[in-house]
């Protein structure tokens, strides 16, 4: 059977778009307290789990939470919106779970409570 499951995590950053005419006063420094739900997708296996929640944990931490949490996103980015943000998120998760017998479906990263992106494997 094959069965998704997912996690949330937060991390804190601080960012500013480069164009006042495009980006309004999001071109100031300002922060957001970022979401981001990661799930993956793969067979149960004979012990009854997909993975240990404590491993995509620690996939999270070090691609994720690691580089970004209390940093400024345009030492990262050349322009650090949430689409940039959830494509390299994406890319650097699916890189880092090559090989598992399981892979990533969908992440969502949201930049407030109301503004997200998602992005969905093929």
């Amino acid at each position: 059977m094959i069965m998704v499951l997912g996690r949330h995590f937060e991390f804190e950053a601080a960012h500013f778009l480069p164009d006042v005419g495009t980006f309004g006063r999001c071109s100031r420094m300002h922060g957001h307290r970022y979401e981001l739900t990661v799930e993956i997708e793969g067979p149960v296996n004979s012990d009854g789990w997909i993975c240990d929640f404590k491993e995509l944990k620690g996939v999270v931490q070090e691609q994720v939470l690691d580089r970004y949490d209390h940093s400024n996103l345009n030492d990262h980015f050349e322009v650090s919106t949430v689409e940039n943000i959830a494509s390299q998120i994406f890319s650097a998760l699916t890189h880092a779970l090559d090989g598992k017998p399981y892979w990533l479906k969908k992440i969502k990263l949201y930049e407030t409570r109301n503004c997200y992106a998602e992005i969905t494997a093929n």
